[in-house]
């Protein structure tokens, strides 16, 4: 004991000579890690490591910290008085852990008036995504779309794609190619590198800009620390997965010393074809079902299995570097870089088009082979090569400042051949149209300031993004060197924003908090003055336009008791066009998508009123409504594009022919009318005898202000989710029920977004002749984990998903849902 204490002083010694750093230990002298250090208004915060040392720069002198930790005594004391150690007494009853994040430490989860989902990396290790989509849909609160198994594009609050913001890190991901639809790059996540998610419902901080009209799902990779020993330390962990044969790993490797710390990961998933549900109590016995597919010999296969859905299997790699450095006592230097890749992912939504059962002559050949559209239809290899820089101080100018330096580079390729040009191709080689392949680069430049002094945030963002986009002839094209997605001369986007938000405690029952947001954005690109194909409004058109937006929002949080706890948020968000809203040429079905250089940027004035109420120790009940007022809002909507004499109509006012068929003319447009999304989530958290209960029902409707009632895209069906955990020693049970309500044909979109065709088929119409959709039944699943610890470092994990093994599909995707799915997995830490 004497040796013990000897060590520990001279470490406290040696720390106190370096600077602001100190030792917190129990009356043994033993260390503590994990102690939360914070002042009296919670605006700065720091915590001891594994050896019990706590840096205190960023605390004035004459700052009363407090110090806190479950198994202690919460202590409170003066910088000033502060000697060598801070020592604290065990607790006779434990306290509530406060869930405190050095990053968003005022933005703590129960003390914020937005609402929040805080998903922390030993939750992402219980659930076990496949990817960062599937962490988002197994957590609930997100409705998740699919359109292939190497996808998943969240929607918040009836909001999705380039009307969400992705951040990672402090980087916003969002570039200028992100397409309103259903946006599938968040798969490109490691999940298995993340130290926790936050997902900000609407557009609530001034912290982020342009896209989060529905919210912001902020990513934070592995945290690294700095320890007096050097120490290495890893981990290697495996899954598979029984519904796509599939297998994922990842392996990990950690260096942590006093001035330099790194952490190095490569992950790879390898998926096969995706098998459906079996159980269909939705009573359509055909919906689904894959009856043909084409093979790497491009032969036209019956599928023996039509319930596995040929042609969605992909894999991806991913690798993760981070490192920190010590400059000085109060500076750090951050350097992360990151590289995801995939195989060909194939568009399985398009594959399956015009899919008919199989019908096999007397000579065994299928008459209905040759129904397919496509013969091919995938995304090439999804590259993204992420890095950023990041200058982190403390002085007594600012608690806390930082400077992020950014690069990205995205590279996405589209590919697909139709079947009639592939059969061509079979008869004359000489005389056919070959693939379409459209290739886009992206490079994204960045640089964000955050400074935090006290109560008030300010900072800034800049992003300059540039957008090449090419494809290859296909014999067929509007240039003659093929039909690019966007301008083949180029096209970029820039954008810089300043900040300031403050947040005041008026009392130990009242908070508020409000901020405003400036932003300029610039937008360039341009079309050829010629074409091989003209589509009228394109030729030659040039886009430069510039915008000045200013957003904002103000909080306020009351607890009227301790039981109690009553917000609400005034935010006024907005989404500045990008290059896809404005300058994409794109084919879906029977509808092309052309540019429009006339659009205005969309605006949300958004109410949220949150009510939480504690009936017991063990029981918290809770409510939220929102509202968002949409004005300017994009949209997709049908454009007229064939002029005719005056006072005559014109011929085919809004259609032109396109890949040998006539197809209908939208484009993005600013509506007229007002949008209204509206909706609710009530909820509880619950302990009882044991077992922790957690649940939670979603609302969300859409309506434009017109005479005649018209439904808005993406909004999702009713959904929730009921959660219930148990953990007995080592042992640890989740059994959680996903459930979403059926969403009727009148409430699906008229642009196709919503993907109505995509839901069961009841006939054609006697009188029109056109398809009989029946929108989406509804769907729940059940489903078991059993995690066992067998020591610190080694884990176990067994699991079932969709227990009843039914068959369904989650609102607007193309692809159905996995059925009954067995997930083994183990994990080893040194």
């Amino acid at each position: 004991m004497r040796l013990l204490s000897f060590v520990v002083l001279i470490v406290g010694l040696s720390i106190q000579a370096v600077g602001q750093e100190f030792i917190i230990i129990d009356k043994e002298n033993n260390p503590i890690s994990n102690v939360a250090a914070f002042n009296e208004t919670n605006t700065k915060s720091s915590l001891s490591n594994n050896d019990g040392i706590i840096n205190l720069s960023r605390f004035m002198i004459d700052d009363l910290i407090v110090f806190q930790h479950p198994n202690y005594q919460i202590k409170k004391i003066k910088k000033s008085e502060i000697e060598s150690f801070i020592v604290m007494n065990v607790a006779i009853t434990f306290l509530d852990i406060v869930e405190l994040n050095e990053t968003k430490n005022t933005n703590n989860i129960k003390n914020t008036a937005e609402k929040k989902i805080y998903i922390s990396s030993k939750e992402i290790k219980e659930l076990n995504p496949t990817t960062t989509a599937d962490l988002l849909e197994k957590k609930g609160g997100v409705s998740v779309q699919k359109s292939q198994l190497g996808g998943g594009s969240p929607n918040i609050r009836g909001f999705e794609a380039n009307k969400i913001l992705l951040m990672l890190d402090g980087v916003r991901l969002n570039n200028a190619i992100y397409r309103s639809g259903h946006l599938q790059n968040l798969i490109t996540i490691d999940e298995n590198m993340l130290d926790d998610v936050e997902i900000i419902f609407g557009p609530s901080s001034v912290l982020y800009g342009s896209d989060a009209l529905g919210g912001t799902i902020n990513m934070r990779t592995r945290s690294l620390y700095f320890q007096n020993k050097p120490s290495w330390s890893g981990g290697v962990q495996s899954s598979y997965h029984s519904a796509y044969g599939g297998v994922k790993s990842s392996v990990f490797t950690e260096f942590s010393s006093k001035a330099y710390s790194t952490i190095t990961s490569f992950s790879v998933k390898r998926f096969g074809d995706l098998e459906m549900g079996h159980w269909r109590p939705h009573g359509h016995n055909e919906w689904g079902l894959v009856h043909h597919y084409i093979n790497e010999n491009d032969d036209i296969i019956c599928n023996p299995n039509p319930e596995i859905q040929k042609g969605t299997h992909y894999s991806q790699y991913d690798i993760f570097n981070k490192m920190i450095f010590k400059i000085f006592d109060n500076l750090r230097l951050t350097s992360n870089i990151q590289y995801s890749t995939s195989s060909n992912i194939p568009r399985f939504d398009k594959l399956n088009d015009n899919d008919t059962p199989c019908l096999i002559d007397e000579n065994g050949i299928c008459s209905t082979a040759e129904h397919l559209k496509f013969h091919s239809y995938y995304y090439g290899p999804q590259n993204r090569l992420f890095s950023s820089l990041k200058l982190t101080g403390f002085d007594y100018y600012f608690d806390k400042s930082e400077i992020i330096f950014g690069y990205q580079n995205t590279k996405e390729s589209r590919h697909k051949w139709y079947l009639t040009d592939f059969l061509d191709y079979l008869e004359d080689s000489n005389d056919y149209d070959s693939p379409t392949r459209q290739y886009e680069t992206v490079n994204a430049y960045s640089i964000n300031t955050n400074f935090r002094k006290g109560s008030i945030y300010l900072g800034s963002e800049t992003i300059y993004n540039d957008v090449k986009s090419t494809a290859e002839n296909n014999g067929e094209n509007i240039w003659g060197f093929g039909d690019t997605r966007y301008p083949p001369e180029g096209s970029s986007l820039f954008s810089s924003a300043y900040y300031i938000n403050i947040l005041q405690r008026l009392s130990h029952k009242i908070q508020i908090e409000g901020g405003i947001r400036y932003t300029f954005s610039h937008i360039q690109g341009a079309y050829p003055d010629s074409m091989n194909r003209p589509i009228p409004e394109i030729e030659g058109l040039n886009l430069s336009l510039k915008n000045n937006i200013i957003s904002g929002n103000i909080k306020f949080l009351y607890y009227p008791s301790d039981s109690w706890k009553i917000s609400a948020v005034t935010s006024r968000g907005f989404h500045a066009p990008n290059i896809d809203d404005m300058l994409k040429v794109f084919k879906k079905g029977d509808i092309i998508t052309l540019p429009n250089i006339n659009l205005n940027p969309e605006y949300s004035l958004s109410q949220e009123f949150s009510i939480t109420k504690k009936l017991s120790p063990s029981f918290t009940i809770y409510g939220v409504g929102f509202y968002t007022q949409l004005t300017n809002a994009i949209i997709k909507c049908p454009t007229l594009v064939n002029r005719a004499p005056e006072g005559e109509e014109p011929l085919w006012a809004s259609m032109i022919e396109y890949d040998d068929e006539m197809v209908y003319t939208y484009s993005n447009q600013n509506s007229v009318n007002i949008i209204d999304v509206y909706g609710g989530t009530i909820g509880f958290n619950a302990t009882v005898y044991g077992f922790e209960l957690n649940g939670d029902f979603n609302i969300t409707r859409g309506e434009i202000r017109t005479d005649v009632w018209e439904p808005v895209a993406h909004i999702p069906p009713n959904f929730g989710k009921l959660e219930i955990i148990k953990k007995i020693k080592k042992i640890k049970g989740r059994l959680l029920l996903l459930y979403s309500a059926e969403k009727k044909v009148e409430d699906f979109d008229t642009a196709g977004i919503d993907n109505l065709d995509e839901t069961p088929l009841l006939g054609l119409s006697e009188e029109s002749g056109d398809e009989i959709w029946a929108g989406l039944p509804s769907w729940y699943t059940l489903s078991l984990s059993i995690g066992y610890e067998l020591s610190k470092s080694v884990g176990f994990n067994f699991g079932v998903e969709n227990i009843m093994d039914a068959h369904y599909k989650t609102f607007a995707s193309g692809i159905s849902a996995p059925g009954r799915n067995f997930i083994f997995s183990a994990q080893y830490n040194f």
